[in-house]
C-alpha cells in the first residue's frame, strides 16, 4: 500500500484549559449567585419571622387590646351581669387570649336558664356573649316544684323571683323520668295541652285553673276555682268533656248549689255525669 493510498485518521484535538486564576469561571459565578440566593432567603425569612414575634408581642400585651367591655344579648331572665360573672371572663384581661369555649362551657354548666350560648370577639377590645334562654311553660311538682319547658323538660327548682303565673302539673314521680324520660316529658306536655284546653274554654272565667293532676294510670284531673272543685276527665280527648262541665256548672249556679267534684270520665257511657256535692 502506497504512503497516498493510507487514510489518515484526523489529528486529536486537545481541550484548552484555564490559565491560572481563570479556572471555570461560569461555575463560580453559578455558585456564587446560587449562595448570595441562600442569604437572602434566609435573611427573608429571619426578617419575616422576626416581624412575626414583634406582631405577636404587641397584640398579647398591648393595652389597645385589653377586654374594656362584655357585652351581653338575648338575657331576659338573667341579668347580664351574672351571666358574666359565670363565663369566668375578666375586664382587663387580653381580647385573644380569653377562651371563649372554656367561658360557653362555664355558662352552659352553671345557669340552668340558659340553653345555648355564642360567644365571639369583636376587636380591639369587646367580647359579644348573646343567649338563648329557657322558657318557663309549666309548673311541675316532683318532690321539690320544678320549671318545665314548653317541651315538658324540667330544667331548673322554683325560686321565689321566678315566674309562678304557670300551669301546676302535679301527681309525677321523680323516677318517671329516669325509667322512661320520653314518656315523662310527653306527660307534662299533654298536661300543658289540657291547661291551655281548659284556658280557652268559658268555664276558665268563671272558675280558673289552679291545678292539673296526674293519677298513676295516666287519667287526668283539674282543681279549678277558689274552692278547689275537681274535675275529673280521665283520658283525651278533653273538649267534650269540658264543655260538659261547664254546663253541669251552669246548672249547679242556677240552682245555688254546689259541687266538691265533677265526674266525665266514664268514657263508656260519656252522656253519664257523676256529681259529688259539698
Amino acid at each position: 500500500m502506497t504512503p497516498e493510498n493510507r487514510r489518515l485518521a484526523p489529528p486529536l484535538v486537545e481541550p484548552s484549559r484555564p490559565s491560572p486564576g481563570e479556572a471555570y469561571p461560569a461555575t463560580a459565578a453559578s455558585f456564587g449567585a446560587v449562595l448570595r440566593a441562600i442569604v437572602g432567603v434566609v435573611l427573608v425569612v429571619g426578617a419575616s419571622a422576626g416581624l412575626a414575634w414583634v406582631a405577636r408581642r404587641h397584640v398579647l400585651q398591648s393595652p389597645r387590646f385589653a377586654i374594656t367591655a362584655i357585652d351581653v344579648a338575648g338575657s331576659v331572665q338573667r341579668p347580664p351581669a351574672a351571666i358574666v360573672a359565670e363565663s369566668g371572663l375578666a375586664l382587663g384581661s387580653n381580647v385573644f387570649t380569653a377562651d371563649l369555649n372554656a367561658a360557653r362551657a362555664r355558662i352552659l354548666a352553671t345557669d340552668p336558664w340558659i340553653a345555648d350560648a355564642v360567644l365571639a370577639r369583636h376587636l380591639p377590645s369587646t367580647i359579644l356573649v348573646q343567649v338563648t334562654e329557657r322558657q318557663g311553660a309549666a309548673l311541675v311538682a316532683l318532690g321539690d316544684t320544678y320549671l318545665a319547658t314548653a317541651e315538658g323538660e324540667p330544667f331548673k327548682k322554683v325560686d321565689p323571683d321566678d315566674p309562678l303565673d304557670l300551669p301546676l302539673v302535679t301527681g309525677l314521680r321523680p323516677e318517671q323520668f329516669t325509667e322512661d324520660r320520653e314518656g315523662g316529658l310527653q306527660t307534662v306536655r299533654r298536661a300543658m295541652g289540657l291547661a291551655a284546653e281548659y284556658a280557652r274554654g268559658s268555664l276558665a272565667r268563671r272558675a280558673p285553673l289552679e291545678e292539673v293532676h296526674v293519677e298513676p294510670d295516666g287519667a287526668f284531673s283539674l282543681i279549678v276555682g277558689r274552692s278547689a272543685m275537681q274535675l275529673v276527665l280521665g283520658v283525651p280527648p278533653f273538649r267534650r268533656k269540658l264543655d260538659q262541665a261547664a254546663r253541669v256548672v251552669a246548672e249547679l249556679d242556677r240552682r245555688g248549689a254546689k259541687a266538691d267534684a265533677i265526674m266525665l270520665d266514664n268514657d263508656s257511657r260519656p252522656e253519664r255525669v257523676v256529681v259529688r256535692m259539698r
